[in-house]
C-alpha cells in the first residue's frame, strides 16, 4: 500500500513549490518546509497566497480548461495547443491518457498544481489545530482559517467536476493515512468539498475579519462576504457535479437554493495586474484570429443563422436577432485563419469582444464568478422545485432583460420553457466567466457530443506512479452515459 508515495506525498512536502506560488518571501523555491512551518509569517504567506495559486490553475492555458470549452461547442479553435483540436475533433476519439501524448504536461499541471494548492491551505489548519496564532492577540487566526477551508473547498471542488475519481486530501489526514488514501469517487470528492466550504461559512459567520485586497487582488472581502463566496461555490459544486440529466435531476435543488440565496452580492473579479496576476484562458480565448464562438451559441440568438458552420468553408451573412448582446458581445469577422483540412466545422465567423481584449492581455478585472450566475441558479432551484412563478421573476429581473433587451417571459410559461431561457441565459451570459461552465452545463443535460468524456482519467504519469492501469474515456464506441457520452445536441430536422 505504498503506491502513493511518490504522488501524494510529494504533494505534502513540497506541492507549496508550484510554478504558480509567488512567495519569494520564504524562498520557497528551494524550501526547507520545517522553515515555513515553524513560524506564523510563513504559514500566514501560504494562506495569502493560496487563491492566487488556486485562481492562476483555473484560470491557466496549462489546464483542461480551454480544451472543455470547445468540447461543450461554446467556443471552437482548430488548432492543438491545449489539446483542443484532439478533444473536439468530429467525431469524438478517445483522450489518449499517455505519458507520450504530446499535451500530456497540460492535464498533469493542472492535477498537479490543485493538489499543490490544497497542501498549502493544509498546512495552514494543521498549524492552526497545533494551536499556532496569527496577528496581534490571535485576531487573524479564525480569517486565515475560514479563508484556507475555503481554498480547500474550491480545490477539492474542481477536482471532483472534473475527475472520475480523486484523492481527499485534507488536514485531518497524517502523511502517513495520505500514503494509503486509495482515490475516492467523483460524488464522494465533491461531498468532501461541500463540507470544506460549510466549515468556512460557519467559521466566516461566526467572526468578524477583513481579508486583504492583495488576496483577491483588488478588493477587500469582509467576514461576510467570504461567506457568501464560499455559498457562490456550493452551490456551483452542487449544480455541476451531475454527469448526467438523471443526476442532474436528483440535485438538492432546495439546497442550491438556499446556497444561492446567501451567496455573493458583487462579482468574483481580481484584478489583473499583468505582472502577477494574469488570466491566461481569457487571453488565448480573445486572442484576434485564434478561437471563436461556436456556431451553435450564434444560431441561438439568431435560429435562422447555420447552427454548424457550413460543409462547404464559404462563410454565412452576419445573423441578425432580438437580443441586443449580439452585436455587443459578439464581432462578426468574415475572415477564418483554421487549417480547412481539419474540419470546417471549426470554423467560425463571431469573436467573443464583450470583455476589451486590452482587459483581457494586460490590467483590468476579469469575473470569475459572477452574480448573474447567482441569480441563474436561484431561478434554475425555483423551477426544479415547482415555484415557476418565482423563477420567471429572477429571469425578467436578470440580464435577459437587462443586458438582452428581450421581452418578458410569459407568466404560464411551462417548466420546458423556464428552463431552456435558464440555459439559454447561462449560454449567452456566462461565457469566459468560469472553469468549465459551459461544459458541466451541456454534460449535465445530456448534450455533450456522442463520444465526448463526461470527466478526465487520473492522469498516466500518476496511475503509473500508482502503479494502477492505465485507463481512458470517451470516442463514439465508449458511449455509456456515465464515463463518455451517449447524448449529443445536434438539432434533429
Amino acid at each position: 500500500m505504498k503506491r502513493i508515495y511518490l504522488s501524494l506525498l510529494f504533494f505534502v512536502i513540497f506541492g507549496l513549490t508550484s510554478c504558480h506560488k509567488d512567495l519569494e518571501e520564504i524562498n520557497l523555491n528551494d524550501p526547507d518546509t520545517e522553515d515555513v512551518l515553524s513560524e506564523p509569517e510563513g504559514v500566514y504567506l501560504l494562506a495569502e497566497g493560496s487563491f492566487f495559486n488556486w485562481y492562476m490553475t483555473v484560470t491557466s492555458s496549462i489546464s483542461p480548461r480551454m480544451a472543455m470549452w470547445v468540447m461543450a461547442d461554446n467556443g471552437t479553435c482548430s488548432w492543438a495547443n491545449s489539446g483542443m483540436f484532439h478533444l473536439s475533433s468530429e467525431p469524438r476519439a478517445p483522450f489518449d491518457n499517455s505519458t507520450s501524448y504530446t499535451y500530456a504536461y497540460i492535464f498533469e499541471a493542472y492535477y498537479a498544481d490543485l493538489y499543490g494548492t490544497l497542501q498549502m491551505v493544509n498546512n495552514v489548519l494543521r498549524s492552526i489545530d497545533d494551536g499556532m496564532e496569527f496577528g496581534e492577540d490571535g485576531k487573524d487566526t479564525k480569517m486565515l482559517q475560514s479563508f484556507s477551508y475555503f481554498i480547500q473547498g474550491a480545490s477539492l471542488g474542481y477536482l471532483g467536476l472534473v475527475y472520475d475519481q480523486a484523492f481527499i486530501v485534507t488536514d485531518d489526514l497524517t502523511i502517513e493515512e495520505i500514503a494509503l488514501l486509495p482515490p475516492s469517487p467523483y460524488a464522494d470528492v465533491m461531498k468532501a468539498s461541500i463540507e470544506s466550504l460549510d466549515k468556512a461559512i460557519e467559521i466566516a459567520r461566526n467572526n468578524n475579519f477583513t481579508i486583504p485586497e492583495n488576496w483577491i487582488n483588488g478588493s477587500e472581502y469582509s467576514s461576510t462576504e467570504v461567506a457568501e463566496l464560499a455559498s457562490g461555490f456550493a452551490a456551483r459544486f452542487l449544480v455541476h457535479g451531475s454527469r448526467n440529466a438523471t443526476e442532474n435531476s436528483q440535485v438538492n435543488w432546495s439546497k442550491v437554493k438556499d446556497y444561492a440565496n446567501n451567496a455573493m452580492k458583487r462579482d468574483l473579479a481580481p484584478y489583473m495586474d499583468n505582472v502577477k496576476w494574469k488570466s491566461w484562458f481569457r487571453y488565448y480565448t480573445v486572442r484576434p484570429g485564434w478561437a471563436r464562438i461556436d456556431a451553435r451559441v450564434i444560431n441561438l440568438m439568431d435560429d435562422r443563422y447555420p447552427w454548424r458552420f457550413p460543409d462547404d468553408g464559404i462563410s454565412p451573412p452576419p445573423a441578425q436577432g432580438d437580443d441586443n448582446r449580439l452585436q455587443s458581445d459578439f464581432s462578426f469577422n468574415s475572415v477564418n485563419n483554421m487549417k480547412p483540412e481539419r474540419g470546417y466545422y471549426h470554423f467560425s465567423n463571431y469573436e467573443y469582444t464583450r470583455y476589451p481584449y486590452s482587459i483581457s492581455t494586460h490590467t483590468g478585472e476579469v469575473v470569475e464568478f459572477s452574480v448573474a450566475e447567482i441569480d441563474l441558479f436561484r431561478a434554475e432551484a425555483y423551477a426544479m422545485m415547482g415555484d415557476l412563478g418565482q423563477a420567471i421573476q429572477i429571469l425578467n429581473e436578470g440580464t435577459r432583460s437587462t443586458r438582452g433587451g428581450l421581452s418578458p417571459l410569459n407568466a404560464a410559461s411551462s417548466k420546458e420553457k423556464v428552463l431552456e431561457a435558464i440555459f439559454y441565459e447561462r449560454d449567452i451570459e456566462l461565457i469566459q466567466t468560469g472553469f468549465g461552465i459551459a461544459f458541466f452545463d451541456m454534460r449535465r443535460r445530456d448534450l455533450l457530443q456522442t463520444g465526448t468524456m463526461l470527466h478526465f482519467p487520473i492522469p498516466a504519469k500518476e496511475l503509473m506512479v500508482m502503479q494502477m492501469p492505465i485507463y481512458t474515456f470517451g470516442g463514439v464506441n465508449n458511449a455509456d452515459g456515465e464515463n463518455t457520452s451517449n447524448g449529443g445536441w445536434f438539432p434533429t430536422k
